[in-house]
């Protein structure tokens, strides 16, 4: 495994004059951008990076005031290098603990600028480092976060197995949400133990901190839970427009994360880590039916 800032450094370069366009376009961490917002029906082109840069609206975001942070930008990739080997021996260890079997050897983790906060495919992961400079420790966390979506692609093929258009197809919009539950429930799960050793899963230093603090509030808890079992209601009895669907996957209150965080702590808590391990390689429909008991003490 590696952790590779060329992405990053190839985006400043751009706006430096020292590389094309082309050059950020073909790069394999903007790769995984592309193919993510593929994925998402987005409307990502080379003109949306240019516009982005310029200080335009773009689909391509995250770049904001470039500028001014290009120093802080910089500082916090110096800091990362001189931390890659402790951070891929974390990530490693973080992994192991969810998806023992899988081969992290040729991981690459790449640190870019522009884009989503972060994204893991089959091919590797990327992280938007602006999005994350004023909380270096959580870039660490969302290494492991995104490094899992990459064990869980190189496990069950979720992206191809789906289609090109998962979101798109309306007889396959309960098996979206059920594997979207499952991968971002080992996911959001995969940093838990560290978080829980740094004292840091409930502080106001980062908007992901909210998928955490919820597991410290049953009332909460029980809301998320009542909501995810409507939504899984709804979509066996009907199609729902395709925005619909995209809010349940990844808007608030980001049930797949909250609810499926929560489910595999209580696993691991009640049966222990070997159980949530095996759950990994579990089909995702499958998870969520022999799981779902494990919720009930959040139901009324």
């Amino acid at each position: 495994m590696e952790i590779d800032d060329s992405a990053a450094q190839r985006l400043l370069g751009y706006v430096d004059g020292e590389y094309s366009l082309t050059d950020v376009w073909t790069h394999p961490g903007y790769g995984i951008v592309r193919e993510q917002a593929e994925l998402l029906g987005s409307d990502l082109t080379p003109a949306a990076v240019e516009r982005a840069v310029a200080g335009e609206e773009s689909a391509f975001g995250g770049v904001e005031r470039l500028d001014e942070r290009r120093r802080e930008i910089r500082g916090i990739i110096r800091y990362v290098r001189s931390n890659e080997a402790a951070w891929t021996e974390e990530i490693e260890r973080s992994l192991e603990r969810v998806a023992p079997e899988v081969d992290l050897s040729d991981v690459t983790v790449h640190l870019g600028i522009g884009g989503q906060m972060g994204i893991g495919l089959e091919d590797g992961a990327y992280l938007n480092v602006p999005l994350v400079l004023d909380h270096p420790r959580q870039l660490l966390y969302t290494c492991i976060h995104e490094s899992a979506h990459v064990c869980y692609e190189r496990e069950h093929g979720a992206r191809a197995a789906l289609g090109p258009d998962p979101l798109g197809d309306p007889s396959q919009q309960l098996t979206v949400f059920e594997t979207v539950v499952h991968s971002e429930a080992f996911a959001t799960y995969a940093p838990l133990a560290l978080r829980r050793a740094d004292g840091n899963v409930g502080g106001h230093d980062h908007p992901t901190c909210e998928d955490y603090r919820v597991l410290d509030d049953d009332d909460r808890l029980r809301r998320l839970v009542d909501r995810y079992d409507a939504v899984r209601e709804r979509l066996r009895a009907e199609t729902v427009p395709r925005e619909t669907l995209a809010g349940y996957l990844f808007g608030e209150p980001r049930l797949p994360y909250r609810v499926g965080c929560a489910l595999l702590d209580e696993l691991a808590d009640r049966r222990g880590r070997k159980a949530a391990r095996t759950a990994f390689a579990t089909d995702p429909g499958a998870f969520c039916a022999e799981y779902d008991g494990l919720l009930d003490r959040y139901r009324a």
